[in-house]
C-alpha cells in the first residue's frame, strides 16, 4: 500500500512541472496575443487562440489526472505534498494570474475594436440611407392605357 502512495504523490509531482510547462507555454502565447492584438493581426490571432486552446485542453487533462492521483491520498499527505513543492505550486499559481490579467486586458482591447467596427458600420448605414435619396428615380409608369 506505501509502494502505491509513493508512487502516486511521484506521479502528482511530475504531472505539477508537467502543469508548470504548460503555463509557460501558454504564457508566451500570451504574449503573442498581446502583440496580435496591438497590431489588429486577425490571422495571426487566429492561429495563436488554436494553438492556445491545445495547450489548455493538456492543460485540463493535466488537471483532471492530479484530481485523480490525489483523490487516493489522504489529505495529511497532500498538504505535506504541498508544502514539500510550495515553490512549484506558487510558480504555477503565479503564471495562472498573469495569464487571467493578460486575458482580461486582451478581451478589452478586442471589445474596444469591435464597438468601433460597428461605429464605423453604421455610419456607412447612414451615408446609404442618405445616398439613396440621391439615387436613380424610380421609371413612372406611362398614364396612356396600353390598349389604345
Amino acid at each position: 500500500m506505501n509502494l502505491k502512495i509513493e508512487k502516486n504523490k511521484t506521479e502528482i509531482i511530475k504531472l505539477l512541472k508537467h502543469k508548470q510547462g504548460i503555463c509557460s507555454r501558454l504564457l508566451e502565447k500570451m504574449g503573442e496575443q498581446m502583440k496580435a492584438v496591438e497590431t489588429q493581426d486577425e490571422s495571426g490571432l487566429g492561429a495563436i487562440i488554436e494553438g492556445k486552446e491545445e495547450l489548455i485542453v493538456g492543460l485540463n487533462e493535466t488537471d483532471k489526472k492530479i484530481a485523480d492521483l490525489a483523490g487516493e491520498l489522504d489529505s495529511n499527505i497532500i498538504e505535506s505534498l504541498g508544502r514539500e513543492h510550495e515553490g512549484l505550486i506558487q510558480d504555477i499559481e503565479s503564471d495562472l494570474e498573469k495569464i487571467i490579467e493578460q486575458e482580461k486586458i486582451c478581451h478589452e482591447k478586442l471589445s474596444l475594436v469591435k464597438s468601433e467596427v460597428l461605429e464605423k458600420i453604421k455610419a456607412v448605414k447612414k451615408g446609404q440611407a442618405l445616398l439613396k435619396g440621391y439615387g436613380v428615380s424610380k421609371r413612372t409608369k406611362p398614364n396612356i392605357s396600353k390598349n389604345v
